[in-house]
């Protein structure tokens, strides 16, 4: 069953706040049908702030070094590019609990033109020391992020898609995905290229693969590294098992690539040839749909070149 990825978000956040009462919810303006229960039923622990998301990020900030364990919410570009000076001085150097719950990665909001894009926030983010990211891809690790935060306090920014769809499955035979911080979506046994992704593109690429491995005669293993920082040492330690491996994501190449070469270097490893596939650093004005942006983009084109020794 499909479901909301916001409504997985905020309704096991409405159990956990019945449970504990140090949980406060602030928001920029910005709602969601889930919302409404914890709005009516916790008004002294709702906040809606108004478009004014440095203000709110101080507010979230004030409450957590009161002992609250508070979630801030808007909209991807707001809460990470503007906010970026209150991130980094008022909540993540002094390590306090402040989950920042984004909404609108990549093109989720296409229609919206640049000022909506979510394609550089997670770059931005990355860059805060103390900031854990992570990035959901189903319902199911979208709930889990929740229970994560309140067992092992942030900060974090945690962002959310505002799409229906269904929960992915789980090849994972080695790991545990909640502790490891990615999922096995794809095990192929003949293990000869590696496709890495990170949130929603994961439900597109699990149909390229399977196209592919048809047009090409090739095999392909999927994973989902919903935790984007730090990133699993587990998982590119995974890259010594494959011959080639494809990072992949709908974002500037400073976001989930950056952090994969970045890891690859400290662990001093050097793995099989590792090609980046990331959207072009321009601002996209085209006013289209998320598919049909993507389309033009031509991402399948690009993973089918690699596989076959062009560029």
């Amino acid at each position: 069953m499909k479901v909301d990825m916001r409504d997985a978000f905020f309704d096991q956040l409405v159990k956990a706040a019945y449970r504990d009462e140090r949980i406060v919810f602030l928001t920029a303006d910005h709602g969601a049908s889930a919302l409404k229960k914890f709005e009516e039923e916790m008004p002294d622990r709702y906040f809606n702030l108004g478009i004014a998301e440095q203000n709110m990020m101080g507010v979230a900030a004030g409450l957590a070094a009161s002992g609250k364990i508070v979630f801030a919410y808007g909209i991807a570009p707001f809460v990470s590019l503007r906010v970026l000076e209150q991130l980094t001085i008022d909540i993540a150097a002094m390590r306090l609990p402040v989950n920042v719950v984004s909404v609108g990665a990549g093109f989720t909001y296409s229609t919206d033109g640049p000022t909506h894009h979510g394609l550089q926030d997670m770059s931005a983010v990355l860059t805060i020391p103390n900031m854990t990211v992570v990035n959901s891809s189903d319902p199911e690790n979208t709930r889990h992020f929740v229970d994560r935060v309140i067992e092992a306090p942030g900060p974090y920014y945690i962002r959310i898609e505002k799409e229906k769809v269904e929960s992915l499955p789980r090849a994972d035979t080695k790991i545990n995905w909640k502790e490891d911080g990615f999922s096995i979506i794809k095990d192929s046994q003949k293990r000869s290229i590696l496709v890495l992704s990170t949130g929603i593109l994961i439900h597109q690429l699990m149909e390229w693969v399977e196209e592919l491995e048809v047009e090409l005669g090739l095999k392909f293993t999927l994973v989902d590294s919903f935790r984007v920082k730090p990133l699993p040492d587990k998982l590119i330690k995974m890259f010594q098992e494959f011959n080639q491996v494809i990072v992949i994501e709908e974002g500037y190449v400073s976001g989930l690539a950056a952090q994969v070469l970045i890891k690859a270097a400290e662990l001093n490893m050097q793995p099989a040839s590792v090609e980046l596939i990331n959207l072009p650093e321009r601002f996209y004005f085209e006013y289209d749909e998320r598919p049909a942006l993507l389309s033009r983009l031509k991402l399948k084109e690009r993973i089918t070149r690699i596989c076959l020794g062009k560029r």
